[in-house]
């Protein structure tokens, strides 16, 4: 396959994919001559079956905001060419360092000091945490995923795209069960300097008895019980004793391997042992520091009681003439509105035309093939959430599981008549609400995650609020219920049940 010279604005400096092992992928690094900074450009064929989901999962993590994230900041349609066909290429940010995999080659494959295992890994949590408030995973974890930048930050590649080209590594996870077991096998990897999860090319296995990984503990003497207990909640494969139950998602993998610093010695072996610059004085700034932050707090709580102490024993300290009204002035006088406030008496609503259901995972008619933009389901209930009676709603189908069966959930399409931009949505459940996605669209897409995602909301309260970080554009509003909630009259079985909906 030839390297092109550019693609767009984009000068390519180098095939980072050189074998490429999927024939479909490219994967260079680039330049961006506008902006002057270095990218990573990811190519995908425009007719393989994997490209809506890939645009979709783009799109989607291009939305999730955190520092430690290498961003998404451009997503591409490249016309035809006589060598390539249309192709679709997502420029990322990009993070000169070594990932977890080159780090330990150049310790000799040997283990990092577990406090320094610990930091990282939570930081590695803490990004991938940042998209579970809108339903976005990473999904394909794994030591490439993360780098340690050239000035010790932690940065990670690949959320939600990784996976939407090839994936979790072990395909009988969910995407979020993937990022709990990716999360643990990177902190074992990290602390015994073997991979616990599935068999990655130049990477030792740990070691397995009886089918399950033994815990990090039994392969290094010095790692904390606290560490194993991580990995016995996280590692699909390890040994999990009797009433142990799994970590949930990567917020609260998050929230354990804080609780872990307690067991773990308080001077962190830092820069020296991660192959870094050392720096011998940052111990003796931060003391430092810490000293002058309290001699500078303390001189403002003198500064603040003295000031308190002046209004009340002596006259006003300021000289500005006071603004005198007669007694019934306070009661007729014009209010002048805030420079920021609105003219309109109320929030301003978008028009709801139509609504219908979406079911697009369904095959009503048992043909083998999804039903896409055509799946309904209870349609007729569906106008119910426009009207002006709260006591009427549409209803899903019962089901015997939160995700519809395996069906990944229902939801419903509101057509707004022409397009608007859209900030908020507003819905009122009948009884529990369920999880919620709102996304958006100029046309009816036949699966969720290809329409832009502007908001989402876990199950639970019957009245919720979505407001997205910007306003989308589209004639078409879905709301999109993942996860529905167990019905109260019939424990075991799940339904969403919606009675109104507005749009801002």
């Amino acid at each position: 396959m030839m390297l092109p010279e550019r693609i767009g604005r984009y000068l390519l400096t180098a095939d980072l994919d050189p074998e490429h092992q999927d024939l479909a992928v490219q994967f260079f690094r680039g330049h961006d001559e506008v902006l002057d900074r270095e990218v990573s450009l990811r190519i995908l064929n425009a007719n393989d079956p994997r490209a809506p989901a890939f645009l979709g999962a783009a799109r989607a993590a291009a939305l999730v905001e955190d520092r430690r994230l290498l961003r998404i900041l451009d997503v591409m349609t490249l016309a035809e060419t006589a060598n390539e066909p249309e192709q679709i290429a997502v420029v990322s940010e990009w993070a000169t360092g070594r990932n977890l995999g080159e780090l330990l080659q150049a310790r000799g494959d040997q283990p990092i000091p577990v406090d320094d295992a610990v930091n990282i890994v939570s930081e590695v949590a803490r990004a991938v945490s940042a998209g579970l408030a809108t339903n976005v995973n990473h999904g394909r974890l794994r030591p490439s995923s993360v780098i340690v930048t050239d000035a010790g930050e932690v940065r990670v590649r690949g959320l939600a795209v990784d996976a939407s080209l090839w994936g979790p590594l072990d395909p009988g996870e969910t995407k979020t069960q993937a990022d709990v077991d990716g999360l643990g096998c990177l902190l074992y990897l990290l602390v015994t300097g073997l991979w616990s999860g599935p068999s990655l090319a130049a990477l030792a296995g740990a070691p397995i008895v009886s089918g399950n990984v033994l815990l990090p503990s039994r392969v290094r003497a010095d790692v904390p019980r606290a560490i194993d207990d991580v990995i016995a909640r996280s590692v699909s494969k390890a040994v999990r004793p009797r009433g142990v139950t799994n970590i949930a998602d990567a917020s609260a993998f998050t929230a354990m391997l804080g609780l872990t610093r307690d067991h773990l010695a308080p001077v962190s072996h830092g820069a020296k042992d991660r192959g870094e610059p050392n720096n011998k004085t940052r111990g003796s700034l931060g003391v430092v520091f810490r000293i002058a932050g309290v001699l500078i707090a303390f001189v403002v709580v003198l500064g603040v009681g003295f000031w308190g102490w002046s209004l009340i024993t002596s006259n006003p300290l300021t000289t500005a003439n006071p603004i005198e009204l007669g007694s019934g002035d306070v009661l007729t006088a014009s209010a002048v509105p805030m420079p920021s406030a609105s003219a309109e008496t109320g929030p301003v609503f978008l028009p709801i035309v139509k609504v219908r259901s979406f079911d697009p995972f369904d095959d009503e008619d048992k043909d083998g093939i999804p039903d896409g933009k055509k799946g309904r389901e209870n349609n007729i209930e569906a106008k119910l959430v426009a009207d002006p009676d709260v006591t009427t709603a549409w209803h899903s189908q019962t089901y015997d599981t939160p995700d519809a069966d395996g069906k990944g959930g229902v939801g419903l399409i509101i057509n707004m008549g022409e397009p608007q931009s859209v900030s908020s949505a507003s819905l009122l459940f009948e009884g529990v609400g369920a999880a919620t996605e709102v996304r958006v669209a100029d046309e009816i897409l036949p699966e969720p995650q290809l329409w832009s995602l502007l908001a989402a909301a876990p199950a639970g309260d019957r009245q919720i609020d979505l407001r997205g970080p910007r306003a989308i554009t589209g004639k078409y509003v879905l709301l999109w219920f993942p996860q529905l909630p167990q019905r109260g009259d019939k424990p075991g079985t799940y339904q969403v049940g919606l009675s109104e909906v507005t749009l801002h």
